[in-house]
């Protein structure tokens, strides 16, 4: 729509409402805000007072909302125009959702939808990429996209690629449905790209991350599905009407290569919903929670709404819908949210659950440097850098900026992830200790000597003592415990004595700790 067309529409508006056309002063005012002019700066243009032309917006962008029925502000102008524009035309879209979900429930990401909305109205934006972490919500917002954006293109198909589909049966299922016919021989990759300059279509794949390799290098395509990257490649790179929207975990390779601000590939990274949204999505379980419950609930999941709704049920259910119950328990990562984690976790290389293992330790984070110095074995700075990216581009990690320039950026994990990934841990290195097979104990040292005395002390209290807890299950006594130490240790020393690992160091601190352990008995007789 250019400005001349966006002040004919106005004024038909506001002739079939009965109203007077703009005048010369509102056109000028309308034109310059369409060009993104600020109040200031059109006054400055037009040599009027900034607060008079602020008046003559305002009163013009609250007649437009009147008479279109949705708000309209300087901000969202053109996005609201273009939005009715289509919405007016006549149409006969043909749809085909496939597992879409039902997204009558949608809670706050009104500003995404507006800047997505935005990109889409550009017909030059060709492909767009909506990632971010399991369960942060990006499903729901392709299709309330597609939902409200749907009268702009002449077909919308909606494809999940959870079940990992081969590129040719995504194109057989796809081009029947363009061409009008199910006997197109055709159905190729060339086949799909010239639909797409010849109609405009809306093509939306869900969950890329199923077609993606795991491992140290986020963004490469599994053995076989190669030919998806092809297929994203020309749609980014080739002129045509149509638009593609990719969900995923993470980026496919090539794509953060293409998309910029200015170019026809745009992506958005989504994070958390503030503590009001977390409000809804309680209310809508039927819990009532005050403003600083959720802020502690979103602080603890990093906003995420699928952890949200999972505490919400294990609230109901396990503490009979009491919300301080709950969080006075501590937050302990259930059954279902692990699941949800297991399944990110398990796509990571040993290099970067290695990673995830360090940082958890190191209670406050853990700067690129400190990690180069801990990991065993020791990997080269490339190697490092790459796992580090690859997990920021999964979002398991977050920085923390230093307020001093001279420190390094702190790697973090959220609070969840932070206790799942501990929860692990243990599990794992309760596991060695009992059968003697050594992996993790070597490789991670539980206590550190050269961090300051309250990390230390929570090293111990949030790692050590629930490490000795679960071990003192497997023996009758704290003193068989010890022997057992004792017993791998001196193995240790004999077969390790030129192999440097943490695992003698973690032996040890745990037979200190168990001369009076946490449950009483004393070691020492």
């Amino acid at each position: 729509m250019t400005p001349q067309e966006a002040i004919a529409l106005i004024d038909n508006l506001l002739h079939a409402n009965n109203q007077q056309t703009l005048t010369d002063i509102q056109s000028s005012v309308f034109l310059e805000t369409w060009e993104g002019h600020s109040y200031q700066e059109i006054a400055d243009r037009l040599v009027y007072e900034p607060d008079s032309i602020k008046h003559i917006g305002a009163k013009l962008w609250q007649t437009l909302s009147q008479i279109i029925g949705e708000k309209v502000s300087k901000k969202n102008l053109q996005t609201v125009l273009r939005s009715y524009q289509h919405r007016s035309a006549p149409h006969n879209s043909i749809q085909d959702w496939g597992e879409a979900i039902d997204v009558s429930l949608f809670y706050n990401r009104l500003q995404e939808l507006e800047t997505l909305e935005t990109w889409i109205c550009d017909n030059s934006t060709r492909s767009i990429g909506i990632f971010g972490l399991g369960g942060i919500g990006k499903t729901s917002l392709s299709v309330k996209l597609a939902q409200q954006i749907q009268s702009q293109f002449e077909f919308v198909i909606w494809r999940s690629l959870q079940q990992a589909p081969k590129l040719d049966v995504i194109l057989s299922d796809i081009l029947p449905i363009l061409t009008g016919s199910s006997a197109a021989k055709n159905r190729s990759i060339n086949a799909l790209v010239e639909e797409l300059r010849q109609k405009r279509c809306l093509l939306i794949f869900d969950n890329l991350e199923s077609i993606l390799e795991g491992g140290n290098r986020s963004g490469q395509y599994q053995h076989g599905y190669e030919d998806y990257g092809q297929l994203f490649a020309r749609i980014a790179d080739e002129l045509h009407q149509s638009c593609l929207i990719l969900t995923g975990r993470e980026q496919p390779r090539g794509f953060a290569v293409r998309s910029g601000e200015n170019l026809p590939v745009r992506s958005i990274k989504l994070f958390g919903v503030s503590p009001p949204v977390c409000q809804q999505i309680l209310a809508t379980k039927g819990l009532k929670a005050t403003l600083l419950q959720c802020q502690v609930l979103v602080n603890y999941f990093g906003g995420n709404p699928l952890a949200i709704k999972l505490a919400a049920t294990t609230i109901k259910t396990l503490f009979g819908g009491d919300i301080h119950a709950f969080l006075v328990q501590g937050h302990t990562v259930f059954s279902d949210l692990w699941d949800l984690l297991d399944r990110q976790f398990d796509r990571l290389s040993p290099l970067q659950q290695q990673i995830m293992y360090w940082i958890a330790i190191n209670q406050e984070g853990a700067t690129p440097a400190k990690l180069q110095a801990e990991i065993l074995p020791k990997v080269s700075g490339r190697q490092l850098m790459e796992a580090l990216e690859a997990l920021a581009e999964r979002s398991l990690i977050e920085d923390r900026r230093s307020l001093n320039k001279r420190v390094s950026t702190s790697l973090m994990l959220q609070p969840a992830i932070v206790e799942y990934v501990r929860e692990r841990l243990l599990q794992n290195i309760e596991e060695e200790i009992i059968t003697n097979k050594l992996n993790l104990l070597k490789t991670h040292v539980l206590i550190e000597s050269d961090t300051q005395n309250y990390i230390r002390d929570a090293q111990i209290q949030l790692i050590l003592h629930p490490l000795i807890e679960r071990l003192l299950t497997h023996f009758e006594t704290a003193i068989h415990l010890k022997q057992h130490l004792g017993n791998i240790l001196a193995w240790l020393r004999d077969r390790t004595a030129s192999q440097i690992d943490y695992a003698a160091v973690n032996l040890l601190n745990l037979s200190t700790h168990l001369q009076t352990d946490i449950r009483g008995f004393d070691c020492s007789d």
